[in-house]
């Protein structure tokens, strides 16, 4: 279906990921017609110093609105749908910027989002998601990773299905849904309005668009054989957890009038982190 397909990333300093990211979208079954790149606060990818360019698919780089001491993720994934759907993309997969796709991942889920709905058993907003295999470093970086075998180099992380290409499974965990990597008609990311974007950093940004979407009727699909690599990032330290974690609870408690029942956040107080009192409520221990 030429003139749908959009991949959609967002990103900030880790060149060599995003190049990567590039390399594995050129070596896929189904190309991209369109790759939006926002960059949070990158002024070497705004000002388009970076070699993204290819003749297989059109390349939008935009900047996003950044405060370096909490990225933007949620305005910068609303912002490239937007751009997306504007420049006519009917379907929409969500990339991070260190994420490189597997070799059939975008046919895949181009299949489930324009015939899945029926054999998914589902009749409201749909978000597509797939397993995330983290990889090991790389051994050369001159010349990457070898992207027809990242699947006997990447460690699966926990929670996803095992499931056969082309099998389908709803889930109600949203809490295993993850924002770098998932698929969505425009049609359907429209109709729930996008992602909050009042949470900065990563955290509850993503629960907070999975209960959005479940109160539009909506439902979080696996689908088998969409399989994406992540690269090696930088860990959060334990001060930057709570940071966010203080910082996306209120927003939650604006939104939702409610503490946020999320196992991050469960952890967080296991840990030590946070406190929660008798009534549930969050804070800083």
């Amino acid at each position: 279906m030429p003139g749908t397909l959009a991949v959609l990333t967002m990103t900030r300093a880790h060149h060599d990921a995003l190049l990567g990211q590039v390399d594995g979208l050129s070596v896929g079954s189904v190309p991209p017609d369109l790759h939006v790149v926002i960059s949070m606060g990158d002024r070497d990818l705004t000002r388009g110093r970076l070699p993204l360019g290819t003749d297989r698919w059109r390349t939008v780089v935009r900047p996003v609105p950044t405060d370096r001491r909490a990225l933007p993720y949620a305005a910068a994934r609303n912002l490239a749908a937007e751009i997306a759907i504007e420049e006519g993309a009917q379907i929409l997969v969500f990339l991070g910027g260190g994420v490189l796709p597997g070799p059939r991942t975008l046919e895949r889920y181009v299949t489930a989002a324009t015939e899945g709905a029926a054999a998914a058993g589902t009749s409201g907003p749909v978000v597509w998601s797939g397993p995330m295999l983290d990889l090991p470093p790389v051994e050369n970086p001159a010349v990457g990773y070898p992207l027809r075998t990242l699947h006997e180099l990447g460690r699966r992380t926990p929670g996803a299905p095992d499931l056969a290409p082309g099998q389908y499974r709803r889930d109600d965990r949203w809490h295993l849904f993850s924002p770098d990597v998932f698929a969505m008609s425009a049609e359907d990311f429209t109709a729930v309005g996008g992602f909050c974007p009042d949470y900065t950093g990563p955290g509850l940004e993503a629960f907070d668009f999975g209960t959005v979407v479940s109160g539009h009727g909506g439902s979080l699909v696996w689908v088998g054989g969409t399989e994406v690599y992540r690269q090696p990032e930088d860990r959060l330290s334990p001060e930057q957890e709570v940071k966010h974690a203080l910082a996306h609870t209120k927003v939650w408690r604006e939104r939702w009038g409610a503490e946020p029942g999320s196992p991050w956040l469960t952890r967080l107080v296991g840990e030590g982190l946070l406190r929660q009192d008798r009534s549930g409520r969050i804070a800083a221990s």
